[in-house]
């Protein structure tokens, strides 16, 4: 058995390096994918860099209309499917895990980095549903790294966890020290280390060379 929901009683007892893969288009959040793995540079954040390379920005966007947020209609529907399915309390076995993954594919904690490809790729009817996991920036104990597509800069900024020091005023997310809760344990939001252009995207090397002392 293993919780669906709250993050932090499947920290306690993993070793999966929590993260955020984020796209910001219009001045908006369009992409705030939790990942429950790999969440390292030399994981996640090669996927994003590979990502990048790969793919035309100008299609990207224009995909990114395909996606929404959950809403609370739709946490009340999930809700229902999970009772249906024998779910209680949020807690689900591996073959509830399987029927929920199935219905709703782009919720699942397993993704991360993969959003990006699969919304770049989706061809389907309705609108990608996945979730808004933004304010878990605000927890820098757990949130180890985060990947975010800023579309108005044309740049990838990079955000790293284990922060003690109140953000400056320019960080992109001050306004979450606000949102801090009581299990904070004195870490701030995440901190923005690095911004690649991404028009000039650095090597696998280099990026890693940039972030190693940081990841250590």
């Amino acid at each position: 058995m293993f919780y669906l929901y709250t993050r932090k009683p499947i920290k306690i007892h993993n070793m999966g390096t929590r993260n955020l893969t984020m796209v910001v288009h219009k001045f908006e959040t369009k992409v705030a994918q939790y990942g429950q793995w790999d969440g390292y540079p030399s994981g996640n954040g090669l996927k994003v860099l590979d990502f990048l390379r790969k793919h035309k920005m100008i299609t990207f966007k224009e995909k990114l209309s395909n996606v929404r947020f959950v809403t609370d209609e739709d946490r009340k529907e999930i809700d229902n499917y999970l009772k249906s399915i024998g779910s209680k309390d949020g807690w689900i076995n591996m073959d509830q895990a399987r029927k929920y993954h199935e219905r709703y594919p782009y919720l699942s904690r397993d993704i991360g980095a993969d959003i990006l490809d699969m919304i770049y790729n989706y061809a389907g009817d309705e609108k990608m549903m996945i979730n808004d996991e933004t304010k878990f920036a605000s927890d820098s104990l757990f949130c180890e790294w985060a990947y975010l597509i800023n579309l108005d800069t044309n740049e990838l900024e990079v955000y790293e966890g284990f922060n003690k020091r109140k953000l400056g005023k320019t960080q992109r997310f001050k306004y979450l020290e606000e949102k801090m809760d009581e299990d904070s344990n004195g870490y701030f939001p995440i901190r923005c280390v690095k911004k690649y252009d991404i028009n000039e995207l650095p090597t696998n090397e280099q990026f890693l060379k940039d972030l190693k002392q940081k990841e250590e």
